[in-house]
């Protein structure tokens, strides 16, 4: 049996897809992660997740929750 191969961009999207839920799951609803892709000099393509903007108000509660889990 052979195992589907993940891409670069499949893994981080699974990512951001993860990080937006883990908002989602903390009440912070935000517009979703963008996974960007980017060619750099010498052909070398690299891809990224570009996490949400977030309101001031939303930064504020995730820094909150972060903090609180933290101690």
């Amino acid at each position: 049996m052979t195992q589907a191969v993940r891409t670069p961009y499949q893994a981080r999207k699974e990512a951001a897809e993860q990080f937006d839920e883990a908002l989602r799951a903390v009440g912070i609803n935000a517009s979703p992660s963008r996974v960007e892709s980017e060619m750099h000099t010498g052909g070398v393509r690299a891809t990224r997740v570009a996490p949400p903007l977030l309101t001031p108000t939303q930064a504020a509660r995730l820094v909150r929750i972060v903090e609180a889990a933290r101690r």
